[in-house]
């Protein structure tokens, strides 16, 4: 069993605003000053226990909570769990006199990983809370050995919680987790005020210079010139390819009937192109005329296509005449 044992404190003729300071620091939470208000009231549901992985002021853990066993555990108890005073319940048996409970745990949640409980307080707890006689919230809870914790005993109100939990006495509105502050800066769920306020001067000098206008370009520019780069290297690409393919055609390598394959080659892969010419056989005859298509007056004779399949498949012009009187013929 692990009580949220008090912190350590030691009583020093301090100023008052000082030890209030010193106060809110280590409870984690920023203090908003606001006028009084006569509806003091304490919260109905309170934090019990933080999320994950935690540990105490004292150095206690880590200790892990697992959500699921606290709460199947306080289902299978069904009774509430006590709040009482600076942890009395623990040693009530060897006290003379009662041991009044503060409140008692209606209901549990789960809140963003972190435990939460549904409060009955009583009438005093009420109007000590409200005079902010007591302000913070020590848990009991049990843990095994490797720190998870897997029920809730009850809990105490205290002056020196052990654990970084919301306090119980604030009127409505007048306190801010400073985590959510953390959250809301953009800074470490973990940071201190101090952090805080020197993550939030670096912001607001980040966001006090003005951009320097010689160092940028309207988007609206940025993507006129970035589309007439891309025009450009097309019409370059395609100068290339025409080019490519002409010297092709010229050497007698590129068959007319090939010449728009060609250039699509040419314009995707450059180099493949020029591979592919430097390997191609010549199956045109550069003293040729150029023409779309060269058909044969008879079957003998080969256009400059199925010259082109001759060479490129390794087959005899004469074979493959001969096999095409032979089609012919059936």
């Amino acid at each position: 069993m692990m009580p949220g044992m008090n912190a350590p404190h030691q009583a020093q003729p301090i100023e008052m605003r000082i030890a209030r300071l010193a106060e809110r620091r280590a409870s984690h939470v920023v203090s908003l000053p606001l006028p009084p208000t006569p509806d003091l009231e304490p919260p109905e549901w309170v934090e019990l226990v933080p999320a994950g992985t935690f540990s105490g002021r004292d150095g206690r853990g880590p200790f892990i909570l697992d959500i699921d066993a606290v709460l199947a555990a306080f289902v299978k108890g069904g009774i509430d769990l006590p709040i009482d005073y600076d942890h009395q319940t623990l040693d009530a048996d060897a006290k003379a006199g009662p041991v009044p409970a503060a409140g008692w745990i209606k209901e549990l949640q789960a809140r963003d990983g972190a435990l939460w409980g549904r409060v009955e307080w009583t009438p005093r707890a009420a109007e000590l809370i409200a005079n902010k006689e007591y302000r913070y919230l020590s848990p009991v809870f049990r843990h095994d050995k490797r720190g998870r914790v897997l029920a809730l005993e009850g809990a105490g109100l205290t002056h020196y919680p052990n654990l970084y939990l919301q306090p119980v006495a604030h009127t409505k509105g007048d306190t801010m987790d400073i985590t959510l502050l953390a959250e809301a800066l953009g800074a470490a769920p973990d940071a201190d005020l101090d952090a805080l306020v020197a993550h939030a001067k670096t912001l607001k000098e980040a966001a006090s210079r003005q951009p320097n206008p010689a160092e940028w370009v309207p988007m609206s520019q940025h993507k006129a010139v970035a589309e007439e780069l891309a025009r450009l290297q097309a019409e370059i690409a395609a100068e290339k390819a025409e080019a490519a393919v002409r010297a092709a055609m010229s050497a007698g390598k590129l068959a007319p009937a090939m010449k728009e394959w060609a250039l699509e080659y040419a314009k995707r892969d450059p180099a493949g192109f020029a591979a592919f010419v430097e390997k191609a056989p010549v199956i045109v005859s550069a003293d040729a005329p150029v023409a779309a298509h060269s058909v044969a007056p008879n079957a003998d004779a080969l256009s400059d296509e199925e010259r082109y399949v001759c060479a490129a498949l390794g087959i005899s012009e004469s074979d493959f005449a001969a096999h095409k009187r032979a089609v012919v013929k059936e």
